[in-house]
């Protein structure tokens, strides 16, 4: 399973002020909140966590068919991992100087990944797009529909595929990560 999640920083920085009295202690456990206090960077920790919590939370709700119940700190964040109820989830984060994008994974670590600027909000059809060349259909025989518990699946010429899709969108960027069977 697979799930993804990214933070346009300028944004998170002006929508939150994770500094104020109570923030951390709400989405963070008292381990996540040491690695805060003694980051180098402490802002880019708290998005880093957030982020891996995120895309944790997006494979764990997959891998089980769940219906949307997000509680940040039953997501036990590590260094590269996060654990949910003892399943562990591999992470991998990227810093870049406007956002950063986790991807969470559990056993396979072929997935596609891509982030792009979307100031239009039009982050389905450039999915769609990008879709359609990896699989080499046309662009109007892709469909992106999401499920009774809101997640995401590709459909080609209206059927099901075994393709594993996470969407993500946070300010002026967007991201998708797939695994085509």
């Amino acid at each position: 399973m697979i799930g993804n999640d990214i933070v346009d920083l300028k944004i998170a920085s002006l929508q939150s002020n994770w500094k104020r009295k109570g923030w951390l202690q709400k989405i963070f456990t008292q381990s996540e909140q040491n690695l805060i206090a003694h980051a180098e960077n402490p802002d880019q920790m708290v998005w880093k966590l957030w982020s891996m919590k995120e895309a944790a939370y997006k494979a764990h709700q997959r891998r089980f068919s769940l219906l949307p119940k997000y509680n940040p700190k039953d997501f036990i964040c590590h260094d590269t991992t996060v654990d949910i109820d003892g399943f562990v989830y591999q992470t991998i984060s990227k810093y870049e100087e406007d956002y950063i994008h986790s991807i969470a994974y559990t056993n396979r670590d072929d997935f596609i990944s891509k982030v792009f600027v979307d100031t239009s909000k039009q982050y389905k059809n450039q999915v769609k797009y990008y879709v359609g060349n990896l699989l080499n259909v046309h662009i109007s025989a892709v469909t992106l529909q999401k499920d009774a518990n809101r997640i995401p699946n590709i459909r080609i010429n209206n059927k099901e595929t075994k393709a594993v899709l996470s969407l993500s969108s946070h300010g002026s960027f967007s991201a998708f990560t797939i695994i085509l069977y």
